[in-house]
């Protein structure tokens, strides 16, 4: 599996990323307060994976769901060696 260090600016930008995602739409809680797309967005969804690979799970992640069962996101993430 990806490892990332938790405190690199990669991961450190994706948390960042992230959390500004994370936030609802007040007129509509379905959709991102941030960008308007359906949860979970893609930008969140693309900065959790990265935060996950750092080892760092933000509270209000709305990718557990979308990750379970496993889907083909796995299928991209490297082999151990």
């Amino acid at each position: 599996m990806l490892r990332l260090e938790p405190d690199s600016v990669l991961v450190m930008t994706a948390a960042e990323l992230q959390t500004r995602h994370l936030e609802r739409d007040p007129d509509d809680p379905a959709r991102c307060g941030a960008c308007g797309a359906l949860l979970p967005c893609p930008t969140e969804a693309a900065a959790a994976l990265v935060c996950r690979a750092g080892g760092l799970w933000l509270e209000g992640d709305t990718i557990a769901e979308a990750l379970e069962p496993p889907t083909q996101l796995l299928a991209i993430v490297p082999a151990e060696v």
